[in-house]
């Protein structure tokens, strides 16, 4: 099983350090201050819906980091589980082998 399989640990930090460094341009940017100052109810309506996109930007720019590190994880994790079942081959058959008597 363990030369079926090749884990590129290079290729899974590669794509997890594109996630992660996409996720650094996923932050919540507040509004200018000029901006803050308005008595028109539409106004108020369009900073709040820019606030909530603010919130949901920023999330996802979390979530890209844990993902991140759900696929340095996974890439160790996948690494250590061909190893086991390669030596689980070499150990030979779990069960004992009957042969027929001559």
């Amino acid at each position: 099983m363990a030369d079926k399989l090749h884990i590129d640990q290079g290729r899974v930090r590669e794509d997890a350090a594109q996630l992660q460094s996409a996720a650094g341009y996923l932050q919540n940017i507040s509004l200018f201050p000029q901006d803050s100052r308005t008595t028109l109810a539409a106004n108020e309506k369009g900073k709040a819906a820019y606030g909530n996109s603010q919130d949901r930007i920023a999330l996802l720019g979390v979530l890209l980091e844990q993902e991140a590190q759900n696929i340095r994880g996974l890439g160790l994790e996948f690494a250590e589980f061909d190893e086991m079942m390669g030596s689980l081959g070499e150990q030979g058959p779990r069960h004992s082998v009957i042969t027929a008597k001559k």
